[in-house]
């Protein structure tokens, strides 16, 4: 292990996972300072929680579930435990992410074969070229995930032939008391990195920096380094001003953490 100096990541991810993230950026020298900037609620109301106990019903009339997140595995199995004991046959099973094709193995028991998943640049598109997803006529397929998000996915596999049902699990947030926590931090665009596994994540850190201190912290965090997982994220980054922005192939904290200790290899001397 090398002497990374005084240069400090700054972690935004969800605050159950921000804290594995941290520990790894710590082992590897980093300082790090811990802001969760996304926060995963279960949908609670009931209109919503109505419709997902529906889909789940009736999870053995799809042929396919594309899980499309950790989230999207987690609170999906939660339901599907309670309405399966047994889970049905015949259901194909595809999902964005090594880390989400292992807890869906995981937690249903499947085996390595079973999952078929996207896990080099873990995204809609690289799933989208599944062989398997190519001629979908009469095919009904279920999707997993959050309230929002994009629509490539069920566009995609529509004009395919295939009949799309979400099933609308969890919710996003800014975690309350991260505004009064920025009020005590200062940042260095010269010290410090910033780090965003998502879009999201990208646009709620901006919008916290500027209710805690105004537009001009958020001019600071503009200036700083900022770690994004593929295109479409550095694209937002750009659009929103960020100054020097660096591409990692994926939202793998292995991924994240190999372009960053790659692109400050000048500082591990």
């Amino acid at each position: 292990m090398v002497n990374k100096g005084r240069l400090r990541v700054i972690a935004t991810r969800p605050r159950e996972q921000n804290t594995g993230w941290c520990q790894q950026l710590e082992q590897e020298g980093f300082t790090t300072l811990s802001l969760p900037m996304l926060e995963i609620r279960a949908v609670s109301d009931s209109q919503r929680q109505q419709a997902i106990k529906q889909r789940i019903l009736n999870f053995d009339q799809y042929s396919a579930a594309i899980f499309v997140s950790q989230n999207a595995v987690q609170h999906a199995c939660n339901w599907l435990h309670d309405y399966w004991p047994q889970m049905p046959v015949g259901v194909q099973y595809f999902a964005i992410g090594s880390k989400t094709a292992a807890l869906l193995r995981e937690l249903l028991q499947l085996g390595v074969n079973d999952v078929q998943l996207a896990s080099t640049t873990m995204n809609s598109e690289e799933l989208l070229q599944h062989p398997q997803l190519q001629r979908l006529d009469s095919e009904k397929i279920l999707i997993c995930r959050g309230l929002g998000g994009r629509g490539l996915l069920a566009q995609a596999l529509r004009s395919r032939g295939a009949t799309v049902d979400y099933c609308e699990l969890y919710q996003r947030a800014l975690p309350s008391g991260v505004i009064e926590q920025l009020k005590a931090e200062h940042f260095s665009p010269a010290n410090d990195v910033l780090t965003v596994f998502s879009g999201e994540t990208l646009t709620n850190t901006l919008f916290a920096m500027e209710q805690s201190q105004g537009p001009e912290l958020s001019g600071v965090i503009r200036q700083m380094p900022v770690v994004v997982p593929g295109e479409r994220v550095a694209q937002q980054a750009q659009n929103l001003g960020f100054e020097r922005i660096i591409v990692s192939p994926n939202a793998s904290e292995q991924s994240m953490l190999s372009s960053l200790i790659h692109e400050f290899s000048e500082k591990l001397l």
